[in-house]
């Protein structure tokens, strides 16, 4: 059986998704699509994005299973045996297809999905736009550790609070003395080559991927990516991989890219001193998020300089880079170059070379296809 997970309203969730597609976005312990193929483990997966992303050609075989990439699935989905449109409460979020024509592209997705009459109702959770990745993430962290049932070694140097059962730490994942491990609102997976160094406190539920380390940081009820350098305070974030935030400052109900660098001491507001409904801006709407804590939304390859502060429900376009300290504005558009007085135009070619170096760090090549749909964003936002 062939599972094809594609882009569902990827507008909803600009800039995040400028470099890769929708379905990618980390929620909860892994991103929307790993998650989708964890119910499906001898099935093959594909997908289909934007016509920017080179998509998999899959051989037409019967049935065809697509997936929403909104759409976080709870269960394994039975194949109806004639086609079938899937919901989860009121939303479509996918459907089979019994024979041919498969549809190859997101424009046909969209047809085939009017036209399928017989409906069936699957369990899972829908992620309709940008804040509902801060809102959703806590219980889908606890409902994914659950359904992993992993089993930790005892670890009897670290200060534990609550139910052991509710950690997990990989066998190749080192963990300091002197770290305090909270789980009394949820479970902690801490995954392989994580590094978790002293006087950490970590707050379930939480995730900590493969190769991050934790340096003398408090981090509460947040998703931390592949790869990242995290100090100071994170509260309920999702951190995307390959990012840094080593000093102190503190993040709060955001979602942070790749490749992004925090400076020392930056730090964003995720409460209107009003304590009201906090807005966000997309295109000349504003939108009310109905979440009165929410804090800023990071495109990949952002830069901050020392002592930034970010306002509430702010969206930081990709390749921003902001110097000088104070208070960015709202709404900062792709390839900034900026200080709280004056904005320029991020050059390209020098955007390119510090993105080559700054993923060598890792160990990280820029490829020549990344380099090209950096080319191609580059070229769309200037056509804005």
């Amino acid at each position: 059986m062939n599972i094809i997970i594609y882009e569902d309203k990827p507008e909803h969730f600009e800039p995040l998704i400028d470099l890769y597609p929708q379905y990618f976005l980390r929620l909860g312990m892994m991103r929307i699509a790993d998650n989708t193929a964890t119910y499906f483990k001898k099935a093959s997966i594909y997908y289909i994005a934007r016509h920017q992303f080179k998509n998999n050609k899959f051989v037409a075989k019967d049935p065809a299973l697509y997936i929403s990439g909104r759409a976080m699935i709870s269960e394994h989905v039975t194949i109806p045996d004639k086609d079938t449109k899937l919901f989860i409460g009121s939303q479509p979020i996918g459907f089979v297809k019994q024979s041919p024509p498969f549809p190859e592209d997101l424009k046909q997705i969209q047809t085939a999905l009017r036209n399928i009459k017989h409906e069936k109702e699957i369990k899972g959770t829908v992620v309709d736009d940008l804040w509902d990745l801060i809102r959703l993430n806590p219980q889908l962290i606890t409902r994914q550790f659950e359904s992993i049932k992993a089993k930790s070694s005892n670890q009897k140097h670290i200060y534990i609070i609550g139910k052991k059962n509710h950690l997990y730490i990989d066998d190749r994942a080192c963990v300091h003395e002197f770290v305090t491990i909270d789980l009394t609102n949820g479970p902690v997976y801490i995954a392989k080559n994580a590094i978790i160094r002293p006087f950490s406190i970590i707050i379930g539920p939480s995730y900590v991927g493969p190769e991050t380390v934790i340096d003398r940081a408090k981090i509460k009820g947040s998703s931390i990516g592949p790869f990242c350098r995290i100090g100071g305070e994170v509260e309920e974030c999702i951190f995307q991989g390959y990012a840094n935030k080593q000093h102190e400052g503190f993040i709060g109900h955001s979602f942070i890219g790749e490749w992004v660098n925090l400076g020392a001491l930056t730090t964003n507001s995720d409460l209107k001193n009003n304590y009201g409904d906090i807005h966000i801006i997309r295109g000349k709407k504003k939108i009310n998020t109905g979440m009165r804590k929410l804090g800023c939304f990071i495109g990949d390859h952002v830069k901050t300089g020392i002592g930034t502060l970010i306002p509430t429900g702010a969206i930081i376009g990709t390749f921003t880079n902001f110097f000088g300290g104070g208070m960015m504005p709202k709404n900062v558009s792709r390839f900034s170059w900026l200080n709280a007085r004056e904005k320029t135009k991020y050059d390209l070619e020098k955007a390119i070379v510090t993105a080559r170096i700054v993923m060598q760090r890792r160990d990280v090549a820029l490829s020549k296809q990344y380099e090209g749909l950096i080319r191609s964003l580059y070229k769309w936002q200037s056509s804005l």
